[in-house]
């Protein structure tokens, strides 16, 4: 699914309203309806019900999320769940509104700072060649004009909308694991995603298991959060040997999936048994070092437009005087 900014945005709210009602003494059941009335989302109104109704059958909030909760991610289901065993249910409610606030966040930002590099190419494809941009100024030729920009522009479209499309649901697990690979190649931006992943991985990983989440089912969920197929792929062999005896930190050790700082972190929180307070810090330090990336990365992507937009306007100067200069000579030579 292709969420955006808002759609995070107002998931953070719906968990932070469950906070401060649980909080205030609310029954879970009062908090849901009261959350149901509030909302303008016929599928939240939906969900809601369904949840409140098998609460109200007997059910578990943990059952009644895995049996109705359909429009709700795994994670988000497994730590209310662990929540509700552990006795701690509003503090995974700001824990999942928090893990959504920043979502919003780091997605509302990438997206500001692409809009730059992405309307100087809008610019370079409405103003070059200049002939087409004359034809329109001097003659009028309004339709041959946004046919031909339409004819250029429409290909990066497409293809954006096709890898959008695929991406969606379960169809989209090759196309994200393709993508992730080529992008992992590309330098500072695969940098910038790695960092992210891992970043969404310790925080995600944290939350489960204050929320009292066994360690296999923690790792399983937190590494499809982190966003990345690569993690995901390489954590999905971690249940089968964790009940053979092995640690997680032997796993991470071995994996190549986890850089040598974050396995010798991990080893050495494990062995104090301060898991939770290094998770926090590594999340704190990979989301740092990939805001670092990606700020880095869209100035270059920046750069790289607007050089390639210089270029082509010092190739239609160029073009302009050498055409005129030709033309003078033949005049000359006639």
């Amino acid at each position: 699914m292709i969420v955006t900014p808002f759609q995070l945005a107002r998931r953070a709210q719906f968990y932070y309203q469950l906070a401060q009602m649980t909080e205030a003494g609310l029954s879970l059941v009062q908090a849901l309806r009261t959350v149901r009335n509030q909302t303008h989302v016929p599928s939240l109104r939906r969900g809601l019900d369904a949840v409140a109704i098998r609460i109200g059958e007997g059910d578990t909030f943990g059952t009644a999320l895995a049996r109705a909760a359909d429009w709700l991610p795994p994670f988000d289901i497994a730590l209310m769940a662990a929540g509700e065993k552990s006795g701690r249910l509003p503090s995974c409610f700001k824990k999942l509104a928090s893990y959504y606030e920043e979502r919003a966040k780091i997605l509302r930002r990438t997206l500001w700072s692409l809009a730059y590099p992405v309307f100087l190419m809008h610019l370079a494809v409405l103003i070059f060649p200049v002939t087409a941009l004359t034809g329109l100024v001097l003659q009028g030729t309004v339709g041959s004009f946004i046919l031909k920009k339409a004819l250029l522009l429409a290909p990066f479209y497409i293809g954006v909308g096709v890898v959008a499309y695929l991406a969606q649901g379960t169809r989209g697990e090759l196309v994200r694991a393709s993508l992730d690979r080529v992008l992992d190649l590309v330098p500072v931006v695969g940098g910038a995603r790695r960092c992210m992943a891992l970043s969404r991985l310790t925080m995600a990983l944290e939350a489960l298991i204050n929320a009292g989440t066994d360690m296999i089912q923690s790792w399983s969920l937190a590494a499809a959060a982190s966003g990345s197929s690569i993690v995901h792929s390489a954590v999905r062999q971690f249940p089968r040997q964790l009940e053979q005896g092995r640690t997680p930190a032997e796993l991470v050790g071995e994996s190549r999936v986890f850089p040598p700082e974050f396995a010798q972190q991990y080893y050495s929180a494990e062995l104090s048994g301060k898991i939770d307070e290094t998770l926090l810090r590594l999340h704190l330090y990979y989301e740092e070092q990939a805001n670092s990336k990606t700020r880095l990365a869209v100035v270059i992507l920046g750069g790289l437009v607007f050089g390639a937009v210089i270029l082509a306007v010092a190739w239609q100067i160029v073009s302009f005087w050498m055409g005129y200069f030709d033309q003078v000579g033949q005049a000359i030579g006639g």
